[in-house]
């Protein structure tokens, strides 16, 4: 995160904070309105995300004054304090609105639903007081939790990560009563009937594929077995629905439990070459290439990534392939992945970016230029050809050193 604006880093710590907040509502077992801070707390997580990435990629997050004028205009809120000072800030988007910002109308993706049913969900409930509404969305609370935990992975890196501060919670389901099930009565006493409605209405409302992804609802069933054999062993076990019989199969449809199938986890073994992960290899940049700032370093190394990625570049021979790319789950939809360095990457940062010195820095600032250029095709379209640019840079990298055509053609194997 070193190099990010401080707003930036104070809103996923915010977010961070928010989260954390939320599970622990949540788990706390003397808490009678848990779903309610879980949801609430949750809502203020997603948010101060939103806002983090959308000023990390130069997106501000707030309303804008409607005068037709080309500078923009942002609202502006005026906060009094019993002292009569007052506290003016702009008008920050609230979850909806970022939503539909970061989401771009892909109605498809379960992690918007996901987020859309709780933030709905959130304004119904605030001023009521609910029966056993714990149980009947536990579901969805799990999995924005998970998504939540994997988008700061994605989008900022793993020193935002939630995993490491979390433990399985102790649960005490007495029975299988649903708070859907309530009588009318004791729904209209609570004051509930229309969170009800709104409960079934958008469930009802979604996809089959999305009802069933992992993103929107995350199911799973934590059953009793007899003691391990060792005294260290794990308290919980997960089971595949082939190992169970078909009267247990029965007796859990009747509990309302989605029995998940066992799925084909697809090995990717990492090549022993590629032994730097992120946060090495920028260590070793700050170590023998003390003068390139993080900013040149980022940007090469994202060009890096097209040049010499066997995936991206499939034309590149094995010895020149200096990263490799890593993809969590191949049949996802929305594939995650993590990129893995060979250590000899670190003589194309000094081939591509030496030390600026009056006789090249002219050439330096090509090379830099031809670079933005490339990254800024690539993020457009993945699949653009930036052939020509690239070759542009291998020249002037050869300038660059000053070598002959025969060195240049000894080098590129011809």
């Amino acid at each position: 995160m070193k190099g990010e604006p401080i707003i930036v880093k104070q809103l996923l710590q915010k977010a961070k904070d928010s989260a954390l907040l939320a599970i622990e509502y949540y788990n706390k077992p003397a808490v009678s309105f848990r779903s309610e801070g879980f949801i609430v707390m949750i809502c203020i997580a997603w948010t101060s995300f939103f806002h983090a990435y959308f000023l990390k990629n130069k997106i501000k997050p707030w309303y804008r004054k409607k005068n037709g004028k080309k500078k923009p205009r942002f609202e502006i809120i005026t906060e009094k304090l019993p002292n009569g000072q007052e506290i003016k800030d702009k008008k920050w988007w609230e979850l909806e609105k970022c939503l539909n910002e970061f989401f771009k109308g892909n109605n498809n993706n379960p992690v918007y639903h996901n987020i859309k049913f709780l933030s709905c969900l959130r304004n119904l409930i605030v001023h009521r007081n609910l029966p056993e509404l714990d149980a009947t969305i536990y579901a969805e609370c799990q999995a924005c939790v998970i998504n939540l935990n994997e988008y700061l992975k994605k989008y900022f890196g793993y020193k935002y990560y939630l995993d490491q501060f979390l433990s399985f919670s102790l649960q005490l389901f007495a029975n299988p009563k649903n708070f859907l099930e309530f009588s009318s009565r004791e729904l209209k006493n609570k004051n509930a009937s229309e969170v009800v409605n709104f409960i079934k209405s958008f469930r009802s409302s979604l996809s089959t594929e999305i009802f069933e992804s992992p993103q929107y609802s995350y199911k799973a069933v934590l059953i009793q077995v007899k003691n391990h054999e060792s005294k260290d062993a794990l308290a919980l076990r997960f089971i595949h629905e082939k190992d169970l019989t078909e009267e247990q199969k029965e007796q859990l449809k009747n509990l309302g439990v989605v029995l998940i199938k066992e799925k084909t986890i697809l090995k990717d073994d990492i090549p022993a070459r590629f032994s730097l992960n992120y946060k090495q290899l920028r260590d070793n940049i700050k170590k023998h290439l003390p003068y390139l700032s993080y900013s040149k370093a980022e940007k090469l190394r994202k060009y890096f990534k097209y040049k010499f990625n066997r995936k991206n570049n499939p034309n590149i021979i094995n010895e020149d392939e200096l990263v490799y790319e890593r993809i969590h789950n191949p049949k996802s939809k929305n594939k995650q992945s993590t990129y893995f360095y060979d250590p000899k990457i670190l003589d194309k940062f000094k081939q591509f970016s030496p030390p600026i010195t009056a006789s090249n820095q002219s050439i330096v600032r090509q090379i830099e230029a031809l670079v933005d250029k490339i990254l800024s095709a690539k993020k457009q379209n993945p699949h653009a050809d930036t052939s020509q640019w690239e070759q542009e840079i291998d020249r002037l990298v050869y300038e660059l050193y000053g070598l002959s055509e025969k060195e240049v053609r000894i080098i590129e194997n011809k």
